[in-house]
Order: C-alpha cells, then structure tokens, then sequence
C-alpha cells in the first residue's frame, strides 16, 4: 500500500508504526494489553456502579472519583482498543479523520482529567480549610455545574485543533511513529508556516494546563499551610491522610505527562519502544491504577464495596 500522498493534501490513510518494534511476541504482548485493559473496564466500572447506586458514597470527592473513572475508562478505550486490532490483525492504517477524532478525544479527555484532578484538589482544600463550609459549599448543584462548565469548555478549546491540523500542508509520508495518533507525529508529516497553529497550542496549555495547575497549587500550599500550624501529631497524619489518595494520583498524573515532554528534550529521535513506554503509561497503567489507589486508601469506598459485596451475596442466595 502506498503511503505517500500528493503534496499538500490531506492524505487519506495514516499508518502506525509505534509497534513494529513487537515482533514474535505480538501474540503475548496483546493478550497482557487485553488482560490490563479487561482491568481496566473491571476497576473502574466497580467503581462507578458502586458511587451511583450507595447513596452513602453520594459526597463531593466520591462523585468527582466516579467522573475520573469514567474519563478513564474512555481514554483508554479511545487508544487501547485501535492497539488490540494492531497486534491481532496486523492492522496498522487508520482513516485520517478517524485518526484526527481520536486525536480530538484523546486531547479532550486529557484535559477533563486534568480539570477532575484540579476541581478533587478544590474540595480537599475546602475540606480542610473551611471544614464547616464544605458542605454548603460543595453541593451537588455546585459540582454538576462546575462539570458541565468544564466539559463544554474543554470540547470547546479542543474542537478547533482536528479542523486546523485537516487543513494543513502536508508534504511527507503519512507514516506515525506511534501507537495512536499523537498530534506531535502528525503535524511532523506537513510543512509550511505552522505559527497559528502553535500560538493556539500555547493558549490551549496556558487556559486548561495552566489554570488547572494554579488550583492545584494553590489547593495544596493552603492545605500545608494548615497542616503545618496543627500541634498535634496525630491530627497532622489524619489531615494529610484524607488527601493522599489524591496526592499520589496526582503526582502519578504529573510524571505520565511530563514523560513525553522529558523524551522529547532528552531524545529527539527515541527508539519507538521508548515512545510506546509514554503512551501506555498514560492511556492503561494509570486508568489502571487510579481505582485501585482509591480503593485502598479511602475508607468509605473500602466500606462501600464490603455492602456491595453483601448485597449481591444477599441477592444471590435470594435467587437461588
């Protein structure tokens, strides 16, 4: 097939090479992909199940975990699944428009979860600052509209990015050296005045990265400060443990983006297996992890899957 395309066009197909370094192991590799992503759905499925129908686990952080699984469990069906059919079926072409929408969602979700991360650091400052307003002020009513607030802006942002990236010069060989379509690899294959495109990647980062960022901060500097000024001992470990769950994703989140830039400015030519580490890391590991986290280290979530458990037990018997 060929994968080159007339100057200037929008090619019609690109191929993706990010695996091609898996060669015999193809079959073994994939069937760890598909248990990890079966986890994946598994984990964060349980755990939005389980907020939605406990009307105990119906509190502000618990709601914005729920949010986070199911952003999860969409990115990374986004990019995993286009991956399965890579390693199966030796598939590796995707349409350019379906390429430049998983573009589009991949990018999208990234930035709800970025703002899910900023908004759960909003309430453990809340939580901890202001504990006798915390429940006035994160009220259902106020979560579901600064959610909705956030989606429409993020969809917003991101919506111009597929368009401005379809009408691009393009002038080399359609060929991404990823596993999905990285916006980095695709505007490598045009030439041309790329300038608009990247002011508007500059004001994509300062109004959803950057805005995100300065809620975390300041989130967290009010919480030490806080923690800092308790006498007590054992009421400095209760504060802190109440946002360690997200401390940890948090830093877990930090690290799986700022890889690819580290990549990037250490190696401007990495071997693919290397640029394959990043993406996966983002798009499975994490999504993988994040239930997991909060299972463990939030107690009423603990509790929460203990009458989960009991109830479909209780259901069981009943049927049998």
């Amino acid at each position: 097939m060929n994968y080159t395309q007339p100057s200037g066009l929008f090619p019609s197909e690109f191929l993706l090479i990010g695996l091609s370094w898996i060669q015999n192991q193809r079959l073994g590799v994939s069937f760890l992909f598909l248990v990890m992503y079966m986890m994946v759905i598994l984990g964060n499925c349980i755990m939005i199940i389980l907020i939605w129908t406990d009307h105990r686990l119906h509190k502000p952080m618990h709601v914005y975990i729920a949010l986070l699984s199911l952003v999860d469990l969409s990115i990374s069906s986004t990019v995993v699944s286009k991956l399965l059919v890579i390693l199966w079926f030796d598939s590796n072409g995707i349409n350019s428009y379906a390429c430049v929408t998983q573009m589009f969602f991949t990018h999208t979700l990234c930035g709800l979860e970025s703002s899910l991360f900023a908004l759960m650091a909003l309430d453990r400052y809340i939580a901890v600052c202001h504990p006798l307003r915390h429940s006035t002020i994160m009220t259902l009513s106020f979560i579901s509209k600064t959610v909705i607030f956030v989606v429409i802006q993020r969809t917003t942002l991101i919506l111009p990015l597929p368009i401005m990236t379809a009408n691009l010069t393009f002038c080399k060989p359609n060929i991404i050296y990823q596993s999905y379509c990285e916006f980095v690899e695709i505007i490598r294959q045009t030439c041309g005045d790329l300038t608009h495109l990247m002011v508007y990647m500059v004001l994509l980062v300062f109004l959803i990265t950057g805005v995100d960022n300065v809620l975390v901060g300041f989130s967290y500097v009010n919480i030490f400060r806080v923690v800092h000024v308790l006498k007590s001992p054992e009421a400095r470990w209760k504060t802190l443990n109440t946002c360690s769950a997200h401390a940890i994703l948090l830093s877990l989140y930090y690290i799986s983006s700022i890889l690819p830039l580290f990549i990037f400015l250490y190696y401007p030519n990495p071997p693919l297996n290397i640029k394959f580490l990043s993406a996966i890391t983002s798009f499975l590991v994490l999504p993988l992890i994040n239930p997991i986290v909060y299972g463990i280290k939030t107690k009423e979530i603990q509790e929460g899957l203990k009458r989960l458990y009991w109830r479909l037990l209780l259901t069981n018997n009943i049927i049998m």
